[in-house]
């Protein structure tokens, strides 16, 4: 059964997959018992095909994703924290008597380190880290 498109809700994993690929199983609803890879939890109808929406059964990552702390120096670290705090560049290189272009040069640095595009997305990855 191959997923079409792997979603997180909050730390559950869910995954949507065509229902005619959930072979020898009624649809009845997200209550039902079925000998899938993940619980059922909803269903869906897109221009004409109907879908399951799984909760993805609990896996280990063979390839989790590095720790920010492993990846980041301590000065790419002092900076990414106070992003999270919702300091801009000029705040940042005031705080740490940097210049704005090498403040911004850090954030490039750390994107491309996190594999993120963006500040929230740089603060999620931090802030997931930290939580686990």
């Amino acid at each position: 059964m191959k997923a079409i498109v792997e979603f997180r809700i909050r730390e559950t994993l869910c995954a949507v997959v065509p229902e005619e690929e959930v072979s020898g199983n009624e649809s009845s609803g997200p209550t039902g018992s079925r000998p899938i890879a993940g619980q059922v939890i909803g269903n869906c109808s897109l221009f004409g095909h109907r879908y399951l929406i799984l909760r993805a059964a609990p896996s280990k990552d063979p390839n989790p994703l590095p720790a920010p702390v492993d990846l980041l120096t301590p000065r790419e670290l002092q900076v990414a924290a106070l992003v999270a705090e919702g300091h801009g560049n000029k705040q940042i290189a005031h705080r740490l008597r940097l210049s704005e272009w090498t403040v911004s040069s850090y954030l490039r640095r750390i994107f491309v380190k996190l594999g993120v595009r963006t500040r929230a997305a740089m603060v999620a990855r931090v802030l997931a880290a930290r939580d686990h």
